[in-house]
């Protein structure tokens, strides 16, 4: 299929009716479950890349596991797991296949967002998705029209790295609002709009070679053709612009301050924790490279016994570890914050949310530090088609492609929060 074709859409897809727990599973059981998948995650991996997502098979197993259910409200079945369990399970199913992470993830993850920021109206429809769970993909760069129209609007997108879309029961689409009436040199202002599958087109510009990495995070590009929303589906929100939140629709719904809403830290944990399982899975190969191959020249001595390839392997173990309790921490205290917020101590505020940003970016180096050490250090043969290594060091590629990756950039952002700047990104 060409590019820029249609894919099928979600409704097309292989359908697989979730089933509800009846006791929610702890932190142990969804973690346990994820550890479990490693290897089926694995042997779907190169699969998974040609098809721009993982396996309709991989899509059961997630559904069977309750991973499309973890940061969903219990009022719909939900399970509100904690954040630093869902980093844990992410990177879990990243150390199995970077890119199937990447999609598992950023398709469940918008659950919070959603809940967090939509009204009940349109929480009570799309957490009751004939599916049997809910799923968006969010793409938070600007991408076309919102027409004011009686009871909503019509939208016009082209909408692109949509990751987790091929197996989202809704995609979420950032558009600028159209005013007859806006005053000259006036702000524009964005709507953030929740489509239901069948109303939009996916676009087959995703995975095989068409993208050098993350080719299972399925990131395709959606389409929004001249679509009715109804405007209890849209949101007014500059994600940027906030500078502090005590309550949103999520605490007074839900009551948990983890549906607080404030988005920059917890999309980089989202991110962030994939980098780090992709960190653990080029370890297990870099291992299993070592104990099967000898060192490139005389005497051909076992890697296992050469200090050279010693010392690679506990440099990328020391950054990983290192990465991985960085996130940890950091979930643990983006919760805390919400905690405080709702609970009038203080704030959830835009420095304290750039401080939470700060903390997974430095993971996020560390994690492509120690992918970059080994792939170096696995040799030619580790580089060439269909082997792990390379797959692993393509997807971490990818990721430093992303915005939240540019490092120095960020830096300078953060700096400037630090020193009370105004005139800042954040």
């Amino acid at each position: 299929m060409p590019v820029n074709q249609p894919l099928k859409s979600t409704a097309e897809l292989p359908i697989v009716q979730a089933t509800r727990e009846q006791a929610i599973p702890n932190a142990d059981t969804l973690v346990s479950r994820a550890l479990a998948l490693r290897d089926t995650i694995r042997a779907q991996a190169e699969e998974a890349e040609g098809l721009g997502r993982y396996t309709s098979a991989m899509h059961e197993a997630f559904l069977n596991a309750g991973f499309y259910h973890m940061l969903t409200p219990k009022m719909y079945g939900g399970y509100e797991t904690d954040l630093r369990t869902f980093a844990k399970v992410i990177i879990e199913v990243g150390r199995g296949d970077p890119g199937t992470g990447w999609c598992l993830c950023l398709g469940h993850g918008h659950a919070l967002t959603t809940a967090a920021r939509w009204n009940k109206t349109a929480q009570d429809q799309v957490f009751n998705d004939e599916a049997g769970y809910f799923r968006a993909s969010h793409s938070l760069v600007p991408a076309g029209k919102a027409f004011p129209v009686e009871g909503g609007y019509r939208i016009q997108a082209r909408s692109p790295y949509q990751s987790g879309i091929p197996y989202s029961t809704h995609a979420t689409v950032n558009v600028q609002l159209v005013e007859n009436d806006t005053a000259p040199g006036a702000a524009p202002r964005f709507l953030q709009v929740l489509i239901p599958a069948g109303q939009f087109q996916i676009l087959d510009d995703w995975g095989g070679d068409k993208v050098v990495g993350m080719r299972a995070s399925g990131s395709n590009t959606v389409v929004v053709d001249d679509q009715f929303v109804p405007s209890e589906f849209a949101i007014e929100i500059d994600w940027l612009a906030e500078a502090e939140l005590s309550e949103s629709e999520g605490t007074r719904l839900h009551h948990n301050p983890m549906y607080l809403g404030v988005s920059q830290g917890f999309l980089n944990l989202e991110l962030v924790s994939c980098i780090v399982g992709a960190a653990r899975a080029a370890i297990d190969e870099f291992m299993r490279l070592m104990r099967c191959k000898a060192i490139p020249m005389p005497p051909y001595t076992p890697r296992v016994q050469d200090p050279m390839y010693q010392r690679d392997l506990g440099t990328a173990v020391l950054k990983t570890n290192a990465a991985e309790a960085l996130v940890l921490h950091a979930a643990d205290v983006y919760t805390q914050h919400c905690a405080d917020a709702v609970n009038g101590i203080r704030p959830f505020d835009r420095k304290s949310d750039i401080d939470v940003f700060g903390l997974l970016q430095e993971a996020g180096k560390m994690a492509c530090e120690a992918v970059e050490t080994l792939f170096r250090s696995a040799g030619s043969s580790a580089a060439t088609k269909g082997q792990p290594m390379q797959r692993y060091m393509r997807d971490v590629l990818m990721y430093r492609t992303h915005t939240t990756a540019q490092f120095e950039l960020m830096a300078q952002r953060i700096g400037a929060v630090q020193i009370g700047e105004r005139n800042s990104v954040w």
